[in-house]
């Protein structure tokens, strides 16, 4: 058994990258191994934009990690430096810089790249998305 890191930098527009990494995932827990959590970083923080909406048959992203993180107790831990200069801003930025809208909120947590590292000596495996 095996413990992983699942690190996430592609827009969720890009391809079927989140498709093919939530079948990835969902792979790995059926094989008894363990997710530690997954990291969104770059453009992978679209991924945790509150404000999407699922639209006709689409794959609704926003949703699947939704119910990984509850399904499963999964951490979703979202770089705040590459959030924040995406426009992806918790209740705290949009408190201290006067912004009205929110469009991150649970099960996603912001973490810096330091405790991202941290989390990393906890885990056998990284895969990138």
């Amino acid at each position: 058994m095996k413990a992983y890191s699942i690190l996430i930098t592609s827009s969720p527009y890009h391809g079927d990258c989140a498709q093919r990494a939530l079948a990835f995932i969902d792979g790995l827990l059926a094989n008894g191994d363990t997710l530690k959590h997954v990291f969104f970083y770059g453009d992978g923080v679209y991924h945790c934009n509150n404000m999407m909406l699922q639209s006709g048959n689409d794959f609704y992203v926003y949703g699947a990690w939704e119910s990984l993180a509850s399904t499963h107790n999964t951490q979703l831990l979202i770089c705040i430096t590459a959030a924040v200069k995406r426009g992806i801003v918790s209740q705290q930025e949009a408190a201290e810089n006067g912004i009205s809208a929110v469009n991150l909120t649970a099960p996603f947590v912001q973490a810096g790249l330091g405790e991202f590292f941290s989390e990393l000596h906890q885990c056998e495996r990284l895969v990138q998305f």
